[in-house]
C-alpha cells in the first residue's frame, strides 16, 4: 500500500515538473528580428511620404514567424550633419514583444517658405516715399509664457549637468493641438547629445512620462529625458500640451 503511495507521489510530481517546464518553455519575452534591405540609397525629403521606407524592411518573431504587418515608423529624426536621417522601425509580436530597429538614411530638409515681398514693407507712393496711411501688419498674438518657463528651467538643468551625462533638447516647449488630432510624442525631440552615444542609440532609450488625452480639451505635460549606456541620465524636459 505504502509503495503505491509513493508511486502516486512520484508521478504526480513529475507531472507537476512537466507543466511547470512547459510554461517555462512558452514564455516569450523575445520581440520580432528586424531586418533592412542592404541598399543604403534612399532618399527622404522632409514632410514626403513614408511608405517608401518601409519597402524591403521585414519583421520576423522566433513564434509567429512573418510579423512584417506590424511593422511602423516610429519616428525620422535628422542628423547632426544634415544630409542624413535616422529612421527608427518598431514592430511586435502577438505577446506585444517590441523590437526597434535604426536606419540611416539620406535626408533632404524641406524648402522654407518665402513671405511676399510686399507683405514684408509697407505700401510706397510713386515717390517712393512710405504711405503712413497704410495700416501696420498686426503681429499674431502667440501665448508662450509656459513654454518660455519650461525651456528656461531645461537650459538651467542642462548647464548642472556633469560632463558625462547626455542632454535633450525639444523643438518646442509648448504647444497647442485641435481636439481629435493624433500627437507624435517623439516628434517634438529636437536634439540628443552625450560624450559617448550616438543620436541614433540614444533615440531607443527616450522615457516619457505622462499622457495626452487628444479627445478632451484641456492642458497636460510630457516630461522627457534619457539615459546613456553608462547609465548617466539626462535632463527632464517639459512640453506643455493644450488640447482645444
Amino acid at each position: 500500500m505504502k509503495k503505491g503511495i509513493v508511486a502516486g507521489l512520484i508521478v504526480l510530481c513529475v507531472a507537476l515538473g512537466a507543466g511547470t517546464a512547459a510554461v517555462v518553455v512558452t514564455d516569450d519575452r523575445k520581440g520580432p528580428e528586424i531586418e533592412l534591405p542592404a541598399d543604403g540609397d534612399v532618399t527622404y525629403a522632409e514632410g514626403s511620404d513614408t511608405a517608401p521606407l518601409l519597402e524591403g524592411v521585414t519583421a520576423t518573431d522566433e513564434k509567429d514567424g512573418d510579423v512584417t504587418d506590424s511593422l511602423v515608423i516610429e519616428n525620422i529624426f535628422p542628423n547632426d550633419d544634415h544630409t542624413s536621417a535616422s529612421v527608427v522601425y518598431a514592430a511586435k509580436d502577438s505577446h506585444n514583444n517590441v523590437s526597434k530597429a535604426t536606419r540611416r538614411v539620406n535626408y533632404k530638409a524641406a524648402a522654407e517658405d518665402t513671405p511676399a515681398e510686399n507683405e514684408a514693407t509697407q505700401e510706397t507712393d510713386n515717390s517712393g516715399a512710405a504711405d503712413e496711411s497704410a495700416p501696420a501688419a498686426e503681429e499674431p498674438q502667440q501665448n508662450d509664457t509656459e513654454g518660455t518657463k519650461n525651456e528656461t528651467d531645461a537650459q538651467m538643468e542642462i548647464e548642472a549637468l556633469p560632463a558625462e551625462s547626455p542632454k535633450l533638447y525639444l523643438n518646442t516647449y509648448e504647444v497647442t493641438v485641435e481636439a481629435g488630432n493624433d500627437l507624435d510624442k517623439t516628434s517634438y525631440i529636437k536634439e540628443m547629445t552625450d560624450d559617448a552615444d550616438s543620436q541614433e542609440s540614444l533615440f531607443n532609450q527616450i522615457e516619457i512620462d505622462g499622457d495626452v488625452d487628444t479627445a478632451v480639451a484641456g492642458d497636460y505635460t510630457l516630461t522627457y529625458h534619457v539615459t546613456d549606456s553608462d547609465g548617466n541620465r539626462s535632463n527632464a524636459a517639459v512640453l506643455t500640451v493644450h488640447v482645444q
